[in-house]
């Protein structure tokens, strides 16, 4: 799988074999992709797991109880890690604010 973190000045994507993946603002707050789909973070109806295994990791994202993404990549993927903390970044930012 090619894999990066690439950044740009409003987000930043993976690109994991032929599928892309990341975060971006937009004026009405973040947004996750994966590909064409769009999921707006502003909204409280998603939630997101990483699940460590011995070889693989598993990311697995919800969209009001459903699953909408979910793949699983090489323990050396670090950028989706990174693009987890995030998730967890603004999560954690979300209830500090309220």
């Amino acid at each position: 799988m090619d894999e990066r973190l690439n950044s740009t000045e409003r987000g930043f994507y993976v690109k994991l074999g032929d599928d892309f993946f990341g975060m971006y603002d937009t004026s009405g707050g973040p947004k996750l992709f994966f590909n064409r789909d769009k999921y707006r973070l502003t909204d409280s109806k998603w939630d997101v797991e990483l699940v460590i295994g011995r070889k693989n990791n598993l990311f697995i994202f919800y969209w009001q109880g459903e699953m909408k993404i979910s793949f699983r990549f090489c323990k050396n993927q670090d950028s989706v890690i990174q693009l987890y903390r995030l998730l967890q970044e603004y999560v954690s930012s979300k209830r500090t604010l309220r």
